[in-house]
């Protein structure tokens, strides 16, 4: 058996479909390729994984104003659905599964003309626009959330979002964050590029109020970006800050945190609510189709998190909220909304359908 993978231009898009490969693995011996755009972050990703060839195409997104990217845009993305078609036509899959991202749409062009039937995973609350253009056509549309659907009908199934093995596994108590008895500590996280705006609001959190809060433990993950600027800024922070550029173990620093501020998309929200954590989100304002904001709104009327929009953050008002978040009686009932948030059998749900899709 062969099966092709592809999603990219954003680790929101290519950690879900590695997180399917590895749930696939320990139920199925097959053969698996990965299509995405040749010196993307895919590929970069990818090239670290064992036994899974990448193979590159051209693709581009939707231009979202008026530029001279239109006139690159429909070569590129013609040009993309000849190198996918190659591709597959020479690897010969029985199945692809796509989650999304602009190289999706070449993948899935391509899978059409051959005849192999497509899986499709949306991470969002609202779907892509690759994943509306081909969700009638494929074999199973797999969904996140119930938001996403735009039709009914057995081929769609509320999957969740699959979290790779490593992050599922709980991890051994760890020296790096001690914690004082009655300490309430926050986890600030942008990604691995960081967040501007988050990263400025937690500065202006060390300059006064954070030394008026002894109690309170703000962990800052600035990102390897801004991380030179944050430490120039915060040199004089008071003992109850900490700053990192990245940290690899996540799930470390998840564990030992009692409220996250994070960005709203896909992939950390499953994090999130692996490890039953309360959050405040700041969606990232510039997201397609403005899906951090969708994500986030969702798991706010489950009570599960409060929303801060970018445009409104600063040090003052992300004060104010952690204050009133600094409840445990809050926190309790929001990381129980958390937990609810995901179903717990994600990765057996999704090997469940596609299993269903192979033996038909």
């Amino acid at each position: 058996m062969r099966i092709i993978f592809s999603g990219g231009g954003t680790g929101g898009h290519i950690y879900p479909a590695l997180a399917i490969r590895e749930s696939l693995a320990r139920h199925f011996e097959f053969e698996s390729g990965y299509v995405g755009v040749s010196g993307g972050m895919e590929e970069k990703i990818v090239s670290r994984e064992k036994d899974i060839p990448f193979f590159g195409v051209r693709a581009q997104g939707m231009p979202r104003s008026i530029s001279a990217a239109w006139l690159t845009f429909p070569f590129k993305n013609i040009g993309g659905i000849i190198d996918a078609w190659q591709h597959l036509r020479k690897f010969k899959p029985d199945l692809a599964i796509t989650t999304g991202g602009f190289v999706a749409f070449p993948v899935l062009a391509a899978a059409r003309l051959l005849g192999i039937p497509a899986v499709i995973h949306e991470q969002n609350a609202a779907m892509g626009v690759t994943n509306r253009l081909f969700a009638k056509s494929a074999a199973k549309v797999l969904l996140t959330y119930a938001s996403a659907a735009k039709e009914d009908g057995s081929r769609v199934i509320l999957t969740g979002n699959p979290v790779r093995s490593a992050f599922l596994r709980e991890i051994p108590a760890s020296n790096r964050f001690n914690r004082k008895p009655g300490e309430f500590i926050v986890l600030a996280v942008g990604g691995s590029r960081g967040a501007m705006s988050l990263n400025r609001a937690c500065i202006e959190l060390t300059q006064n109020w954070l030394p008026q809060h002894p109690q309170i433990r703000l962990i800052h993950i600035s990102g390897e970006r801004d991380f030179d600027m944050v430490k120039s800024a915060t040199e004089k922070a008071s003992d109850n800050y900490t700053l990192l550029p990245y940290l690899h173990e996540m799930r470390e620093a998840f564990e030992v945190a009692d409220l996250l501020v994070s960005r709203a998309g896909a992939t950390i929200l499953a994090e999130i609510a692996v490890c039953k954590k309360p959050a405040v989100l700041v969606p990232f304002p510039f997201a397609t189709d403005n899906h951090q904001e969708k994500n986030a709104r969702v798991l706010e009327e489950l009570g599960a998190a409060r929303l801060m929009l970018d445009r409104d953050l600063n040090g003052t008002r992300l004060a104010a909220m952690l204050e009133e978040l600094n409840n445990p009686e809050k926190l309790q009932k929001m990381a129980a909304a958390m937990e609810k948030s995901r179903p717990q059998d994600v990765e057996e749900r999704i090997c469940t359908e596609i299993s269903r899709l192979l033996r038909s």
